[in-house]
């Protein structure tokens, strides 16, 4: 989780992700924006948070991540490739 959601900057918390996606304009990026922003409102949003890695046989780099996200009462699914473009 993001350290502007005080996540751990711990080894509990760090997964290898394409930087691509993780830079502003990237698809994981722009999903914890609009947390972010939710949070910020007056009075702020409920945001509720799961994140799947998927790995693909041996492998320690996640190959896709499966993302539910829950801000008030809209409930979104995303399925974002560790990859250029996600």
């Amino acid at each position: 989780m993001a350290s502007i959601f005080k996540g751990s900057g711990d080894v509990d918390n760090l997964l290898p992700m394409n930087s691509q996606i993780n830079r502003s304009g990237g698809k994981w990026y722009n999903m914890e924006q609009e947390w972010l922003a939710a949070l910020k409102e007056i009075p702020p949003k409920h945001v509720e948070v799961s994140i799947e890695p998927i790995y693909q046989g041996d492998l320690l780099r996640p190959d896709s991540f499966f993302v539910e996200y829950k801000i008030g009462k809209s409930y979104v699914q995303e399925f974002i490739k560790n990859q250029p473009g996600g």
